[in-house]
């Protein structure tokens, strides 16, 4: 009859609008959530709860704009909105998180490598310093920032149906990055320790050091996401691009070791950032094989 209720429609209508929602995007969406209700039920630091309940507003924004006009344009803008509000996020949460009263972790995450090794690579590394190797890991370390946006960038412009899978494994880490510096806020061993020798390299560190220290939001250590995101990243061109695989695999194994020689992170901070990786990649193929059919999600989009 005209204007009945249908339980199995609605029942329907709900199933295809909750399958409009991303795996990352769930991540990444119940992380703002949980973030702004930590927030808002401190009275300290309710004032910063505003801004994780207005990136949260803003994602289910993008979903609903997208699915009422599925353009490839607005795929794209929809799949890149992560980088914008993860950035927000990461500098919000350099003063937001302390104002939660959570002890430091730092001391723990050094228990855990002198449990593991003796003593935290930082320590051990101590004497290996020379300034032209600082320079060279300084230089690895930096890579990161360039294989985070020309990594995807290459396929949102090449190929929309790859963009979606790169940023889903790749934004699911960051979700559980992110929240895991709510729960484990530490600064690394070049904030809590102290050590013998300053770091030192003419060309590339002295100045870089500075601007990454200022990038810091000095609570993103465990788990290292320089580790997590690049293997990530890799992992996808093995299988997509091989060609870039093999001359970013140097620069990056760089990049690894750099994070502890350099003393930005602890041993642990890095193996859980290895877990992390191969768990976004995990959720990525599983996302390839569910939701990338031709017949169903993408369909009609053919010569993008």
């Amino acid at each position: 009859m005209k204007g009945e209720f249908s339980p199995r429609i609605a029942a329907g209508n709900w199933k295809r609008k909750l399958a409009a929602v991303l795996p990352h995007e769930w991540a990444f969406c119940a992380y703002l959530l949980l973030t702004f209700l930590r927030l808002f039920s401190n009275t300290g630091s309710r004032g910063w709860s505003s801004v994780f309940l207005g990136c949260l507003a803003s994602a289910i924004a993008m979903v609903i704009w997208t699915e009422r006009n599925a353009t490839p344009l607005r795929w794209r803008l929809r799949l890149s909105f992560y980088f914008v509000v993860m950035g927000i996020c990461f500098f919000a949460m350099g003063s937001a998180v302390p104002l939660l009263g959570i002890a430091d972790a730092d001391y723990r995450l050094l228990l855990w490598d002198r449990d593991l090794l003796g003593e935290t690579p930082a320590v051990t590394l101590e004497a290996w310093l020379y300034p032209w190797l600082e320079d060279v890991a300084m230089a690895g370390y930096l890579f990161f920032f360039y294989y985070l946006m020309a990594g995807p960038f290459h396929y949102c412009i090449r190929d929309v149906q790859l963009f979606s899978k790169c940023i889903v494994g790749l934004f699911t880490i960051y979700a559980i990055a992110l929240l895991s510096y709510t729960v484990f806020p530490a600064g690394g061993p070049h904030l809590a320790m102290t050590f013998k020798t300053p770091l030192h390299g003419r060309w590339v560190l002295d100045w870089a050091l500075n601007i990454v220290d200022r990038g810091s939001n000095k609570i993103d250590v465990f788990p290292s996401v320089h580790v997590a995101a690049t293997l990530y990243l890799l992992l996808f061109d093995w299988k997509h691009w091989r060609r870039r695989f093999w001359w970013a695999l140097g620069p990056c194994v760089v990049l690894w070791c750099s994070t502890m020689y350099l003393r930005f992170h602890y041993l642990v901070d890095v193996l859980a950032g290895v877990l992390l990786a191969i768990f976004g990649w995990w959720i990525a193929h599983s996302y390839e094989r569910s939701a990338l059919d031709p017949s169903t999600r993408f369909n009609g989009w053919s010569g993008i």
